[in-house]
């Protein structure tokens, strides 16, 4: 329980450690009409091991998935939502955390490839550096719980196997 609680105190702090970070010194949500923002019964996102118990009155429906033979829970977007109460998911997108020979690194979510226009290769040099370092910096704390470490090993393959299709 002890460990349990710790990794929601870390949720929270990197909620509020990205709270006021962007991939973009702009909202990007202008160049797509916040494409990534537009839910329906089936949009959402991933939601990292335990991540629901802080999510449960943020207006969310939250569903049972299963990632790579591993049950997991989704976070199903109705299209609006509180910022301050976003998934860690939504505040890192269109990265993603990977973990490979031991070590977090931060990737283009191959999944937002085909909608978000920050992963186009003339966007690079507009990404914020600041972001990128603060989801790497986020993901080697969180990856010392071995929850995390067996989802992170599990959504790495998930989504190698996925950019294998892009």
């Amino acid at each position: 329980m002890a460990k349990l609680s710790r990794l929601i105190l870390e949720y929270i702090d990197a909620y509020k450690y990205l709270q006021d970070l962007t991939p973009i010194a702009a909202d990007c949500g202008q160049l797509c009409g916040a494409r990534c923002c537009h839910g329906d019964e089936e949009t959402g996102m991933l939601l990292f091991p335990y991540e629901e118990l802080l999510l449960s009155k943020a207006g969310y429906t939250i569903t049972d998935a299963e990632l790579r033979g591993a049950s997991v829970k989704f976070a199903v977007c109705g299209g609006a939502c509180d910022r301050h109460l976003r998934p860690l998911s939504c505040r890192i997108y269109p990265y993603a955390p990977v973990l490979r020979e031991g070590k977090i690194e931060v990737v283009p979510d191959p999944r937002a490839k085909p909608f978000c226009p920050l992963l186009i290769p003339e966007a690079e040099e507009y990404i914020q550096t600041e972001f990128i370092s603060a989801i790497e910096m986020i993901f080697s704390h969180l990856v010392r719980y071995p929850s995390m470490r067996n989802f992170l090993e599990a959504y790495t393959q998930m989504l190698e196997d996925y950019g294998k299709f892009m």
